[in-house]
């Protein structure tokens, strides 16, 4: 495929993540039968490879024989490619390459747009605003006019967010260079938030188009077990704290504390393991948090 510009697929690369991988990953190597691939393999996934291998032998696999986290994973494979463009892909997406080449087109006509993304379905955040901005912050009347169409969710045509969720990102690989890449502190979660912070800060842009669609099978990218709900809590309440930069000896973080712990041995009593391993996972990110001086 090619346009005017003689942009194609021999532009771009497909960076995807695994960690105890399902098979969903199969059915996007199946559809991406025209793109250059980077897999980084996370951990635990030796069988998924092994199948992969037999549908698709032209692609890399970075093998750390360590979970690297994924924003540390995604900068790794960022270093093995040379495309103009390459797509952050959770590997639970379902898109047709038709779609790709759309948002290929779409940011290479413009320059100052730093990732493209489409509409993701059946996700109810697949745009929006930076969590600095949200409930209780004074808006402007430009703001807050931003603000109803967001929550509306309607968008006709495309339109400029500030974050993007991180299922779906194509990205241009030179802007996503000069701003250092993916912030390595964040193992999981909200690393895609950070970028796009950065992007702004940087006066490029973050674009959704309504006329490119994917389909996000959430959280069913990998095995569903205790071990993975733990790891997914801990930074589920880790990341955010980095984030905000949050004070390591305010009240608030002390009194989360006592509430997790609390509701960890609450859980315990009445049997509910889940509940409690999730509120084990917060305690330990909050004290992680405090103690670590990477902070």
């Amino acid at each position: 495929m090619e346009t005017e510009k003689n942009i194609s697929f021999k532009d771009l690369t497909v960076v995807l993540v695994l960690y105890r991988s399902t098979n969903l990953v199969l059915d996007l190597i199946k559809e991406l039968k025209n793109i250059s691939i980077v897999i980084v393999d996370n951990g635990g996934n030796k069988n998924v490879i092994d199948q992969i291998k037999e549908i698709n032998i032209d692609l890399k696999i970075i093998t750390q024989n360590k979970n690297l986290g994924y924003g540390r994973a995604i900068n790794l494979a960022f270093e093995k490619i040379d495309t103009k463009y390459f797509v952050v892909s959770n590997p639970d997406l379902s898109i047709k390459e038709n779609d790709i080449y759309k948002l290929l087109v779409k940011i290479d006509s413009d320059k100052n747009c730093a990732i493209a993304g489409p509409i993701t379905k059946p996700d109810k955040d697949f745009y929006g605003i930076f969590p600095e901005k949200g409930k209780n912050i004074r808006r402007n009347s430009t703001e807050k006019k931003s603000s109803e169409i967001l929550d509306n969710k309607l968008i006709e045509g495309p339109v400029c967010v500030d974050v993007i969720k991180g299922c779906a990102l194509m990205i241009n690989s030179e802007i996503f260079r000069s701003i250092g890449m993916f912030n390595e502190k964040y193992f999981l979660f909200w690393e895609e938030i950070d970028l796009c912070r950065k992007i702004r800060k940087f006066k490029f842009s973050t674009m959704v188009f309504n006329d490119v669609i994917a389909y996000h099978n959430t959280s069913s990218s990998s095995k569903r077990d205790y071990f993975t709900f733990f790891i997914r809590a801990f930074h589920n309440e880790l990341s955010p704290n980095i984030y905000f930069n949050a004070n390591k000896f305010s009240s608030f973080l002390f009194y989360k504390l006592l509430k997790y712990i609390f509701r960890f041995f609450t859980y315990l009593f009445i049997f509910n393991f889940k509940k409690s391993i999730k509120n084990l996972a917060k305690f330990l990110a909050i004290t992680f948090y405090i103690f670590n001086t990477k902070f």
